[in-house]
């Protein structure tokens, strides 16, 4: 099917759903067929993602048709696309691969890592797209505050929207790179997520039948807490590549794209923001092995160059904090610090039961950090210097921070997730529990 086809069958299928509902959910199912087949022969993702998107957005109006419309639709209820309903808060997440749940996985199966074993098998038996040996730190939080998992945006059919929706996405980057011609392994930067994320307030606003149910609505988005995990991919594809790298103007750039994201998502009705830090780069296997500033290193073996580039950053995001708490004072502005939580882990790994703060769980070459960016987890392997070189998993992923290239392995998510839920990482400190008890009176729901 060629590019055009493609745009006039979600056309024709988006303007003919009311009057031939019966035949939607298999016609979707064709073009869900022909997407991917075009994933192999175009160079356009943005172009690409736009037609995913037409297609998400065809199918939440569906899910939220009328009962009587979609009475004969075996395959299509409204219970499989539930959305919330009150002015309780739920979460919305943003960013990478720390916390995606399977946005990519969705939008472009069997492309990426983890769309393949051993990824997720610890916990879920099977791949789920996350970058992780089972959970990562995200389905923990909301495991315990009692919403289960959050359904990735791009999951129209049998997802559950009640309490939030995760718009994250693997790969992708603070700043625009697809817009600026930059290469990025996710059209789906933060910007675009928010966009995502605005397109599907108008689709629950567009259910609320009366004033008061609108104004309720107004009240959910504002009542709700948004996370955003976001930047590590920036630097770690675009930091050090040459010579004449300009960190300084780099990290501003960085920065000046978290502020406009930000912004955006204020201007939306966000009001309570919880904005991650970056991680210790620099000592995680995928940026200490590589070729860039090799010979500069703390006592640990950490690359003092990155850990420099990061701190640049973080300090700099503390300081966005501080404009936007001044310019917009009616919403929290908190910043979760996972930096210190990793840092900490890697100097004084036994308080967190690790021996190989270093070594890549899943990974090949052994040593210190047991990583080759040739041979990644997840992918088929390959024959280096007349040898076949496969990565493998370890024995026991609790022994490790890392599960590949930098995700923690579910165990030390733990860690992560608990810097949140009870606020010790969190500055200002706030209660994320105490925001959903309404959840655990009504008795939560079950995963």
């Amino acid at each position: 099917m060629s590019d055009r086809n493609f745009g006039r069958q979600i056309s024709s299928l988006s303007t003919s759903a009311r009057a031939d509902s019966s035949s939607v959910s298999q016609q979707l199912s064709g073009l869900k067929v022909a997407y991917i087949e075009l994933l192999s022969s175009q160079n356009n993702t943005v172009y690409l993602s736009i037609m995913l998107n037409s297609l998400v957005a065809l199918q939440l109006l569906l899910c939220l048709f009328p009962v009587l419309v979609i009475s004969n639709v075996t395959s299509i209820s409204l219970t499989s696309c539930s959305l919330p309903s009150s002015s309780s808060p739920s979460l919305y997440v943003f960013g990478a691969s720390m916390v995606d749940t399977g946005q990519n996985s969705m939008a472009t199966p069997l492309v990426f890592e983890s769309d393949f074993a051993p990824y997720s098998l610890d916990y879920f038996e099977k791949p789920t797209g996350r970058w992780s040996n089972g959970r990562n730190f995200m389905d923990l939080i909301t495991q315990e505050l009692g919403i289960g998992m959050l359904s990735p945006y791009f999951q129209a059919f049998g997802s559950n929207f009640t309490y939030g929706v995760n718009f994250a996405s693997s790969g992708s980057t603070a700043r625009n790179v697809t817009a600026s011609g930059e290469s990025g392994d996710s059209p789906y930067s933060l910007l675009v997520q928010i966009d995502q994320f605005r397109h599907y307030q108008k689709l629950v606003f567009s259910q609320q039948r009366s004033v008061s149910e609108q104004q309720h609505m107004r009240e959910h988005f504002s009542n709700s807490i948004y996370l955003i995990e976001t930047a590590h991919n920036d630097y770690v594809s675009g930091a050090f590549k040459s010579e004449d790298f300009d960190g300084v103007s780099f990290t501003e750039s960085v920065i000046a794209a978290v502020r406009d994201s930000l912004q955006a998502l204020y201007y939306s009705g966000a009001r309570t923001f919880l904005v991650m830090n970056l991680t210790p780069l620099g000592c995680n296997p995928s940026t200490a092995t590589n070729k860039y500033r090799t010979e500069n290193r703390d006592k640990y073996g950490c690359k003092l160059d990155y850990l420099e580039l990061v701190n640049s950053h973080n300090r700099q995001l503390i300081e966005l904090q501080n404009d936007l708490s001044i310019k917009y004072p009616a919403a929290e502005w908190v910043i979760f610090d996972a930096y210190t939580i990793m840092l900490d882990a890697y100097h004084n790994p036994s308080k967190y039961g690790v021996k190989y703060p270093f070594r890549a769980c899943c990974g090949y070459g052994g040593g210190k950090y047991n990583y080759n960016s040739e041979v990644s987890c997840g992918k088929a392997g390959k024959v280096i210097n007349g040898t076949f070189a496969v990565a493998k998993r370890c024995s026991d992923p609790s022994l490790h921070i890392i599960w590949d290239t930098l995700h923690p392995v579910e165990s030390f998510c733990y860690y992560l997730a608990r810097g949140i839920l009870d606020g010790t990482h969190l500055s200002p400190s706030i209660n994320i529990k105490e925001r959903f008890n309404y959840i655990s009176k009504a008795g939560g729901i079950t995963e």
